[in-house]
């Protein structure tokens, strides 16, 4: 949606700054929270949202060139993010239900489909070449960096997204890891039989790491995503076209060095800390508790959400139930009380006595009388 609105975002530089702020932001924010997730399934979701604001990075570089790199991020991040969700299932499949890293290991020896073709979806999110997401998160960092030479925002924004990809690098490593290294450890649901995912799973798997590997590499070198792209109306005004920079086509060398770098460095810090006796793990998160807390929380973003949205949309409830049952049911049932309590009124003069009726009658009469003489006294 936000690329083809993308002749509205060209007509206001600041909305475009917004949304590659709310993009960098969501990236680290994200990547900060899957750092220390012990649910493989979380891990995965969290980078999902890193990786979304990674894409809206691209999309807010406010240049034809980073609305195509955002989009190319999306093309391959559909791979390789599909390739770790099934490799996650694979795994809790074969561990009877169980998803917490902390209770398996050593799991390659038990799953070498599972294992190595997660190792490529694993290298293909880290940004490593020449697998899928190195070519589009490349573009990504390009475009940034590209409009870094004219703002001090995207600058920065440029920085703390080599930040996230360092980020990136470590927690999906951490997560393969502990999953396929170390000593073997199966959970008692996967009772004495674990073993490789049956052909229907590995499959797919199979398949989906060969794309993780070839389908970047081979659109990025014959322009054929930017190509297609290109024929999408919304980018076709001559504004937005004159955006596109003149090497825009070839590889960045110096931002894809550096990325590659950085993710060979989170890979590497990964590694230290999460093979062997994991002892250098167990004495950062006490060394940095209170980071450790705020990120296995999840920055509390969930408490925040409960206290400022879903308890007070509970309160605002009760109290529009409390005012239809009490105040306007009350005064509805009120009206059409009054009828029969004025007819039950009228039924105690119904006493079926002849004198009472005659009496009645006489002081009715007397009313009247009186009625028409008071004026006259």
């Amino acid at each position: 949606m936000v690329t083809r609105c993308t002749p509205l975002f060209f007509a206001s530089p600041s909305a475009q700054q917004v949304v590659a702020v709310i993009g960098c932001t969501t990236a680290i924010l994200a990547g900060v929270i899957a750092i220390t997730q012990t649910d493989l399934k979380r891990v995965m979701a969290y980078s999902t949202l890193s990786q979304l604001g990674y894409m809206f990075l691209g999309l807010g570089a406010g240049t034809l060139s980073g609305i195509t790199a955002g989009m190319f991020h999306l093309f391959t991040h559909a791979f390789f993010k599909a390739l770790l969700f099934l490799g996650s299932g694979s795994v809790m499949h074969a561990m009877g239900g169980v998803i917490d890293i902390r209770r398996f290991g050593g799991l390659r020896r038990l799953m070498p489909i599972t294992h190595w073709t997660f190792l490529f979806g694993c290298l293909a999110l880290a940004g490593v070449i020449p697998f899928a997401g190195f070519w589009s998160k490349d573009a990504i960092m390009a475009s940034v960096h590209e409009q870094s030479h004219h703002s001090r925002l995207y600058e920065w924004l440029y920085y703390l997204g080599l930040f996230t990809a360092f980020l990136t690098a470590t927690y999906t490593f951490r997560a393969f890891f502990v999953t396929f290294y170390g000593d073997k450890r199966v959970p008692h649901e996967a009772g004495q039989h674990a073993h490789e995912s049956p052909a229907n799973m590995t499959i797919p798997l199979v398949i989906l790491a060969g794309c993780s590997l070839v389908v970047g590499a081979y659109f990025e070198l014959t322009h054929g995503f930017a190509d297609f792209l290109g024929h999408t109306p919304s980018l076709a005004f001559p504004e937005i076209a004159a955006t596109w920079p003149q090497d825009a086509r070839g590889i960045h060398w110096d931002v894809a060095g550096l990325s590659t770098v950085i993710a060979l460095l989170g890979i590497g810090l990964a590694a230290y800390l999460y093979l062997g006796d994991r002892a250098q793990a167990d004495f950062l998160a006490k060394a940095l508790r209170p980071l450790y807390w705020l990120s296995h929380g999840k920055l509390f973003f969930d408490q925040i959400y409960l206290a400022c949205i879903v308890w007070p949309l509970k309160l605002l409830s009760w109290l529009c139930y409390a005012v239809d049952q009490y105040l306007i049911d009350g005064l509805v049932n009120l009206v059409g009380k009054i009828p029969p309590a004025i007819g039950a009124l009228m039924r105690s003069l119904q006493t079926g006595m002849v004198q009472f009726y005659a009496i009645m009658m006489v002081l009715g009469l007397l009313v009247m009388i009186g009625t028409l003489i008071w004026p006259g006294m």
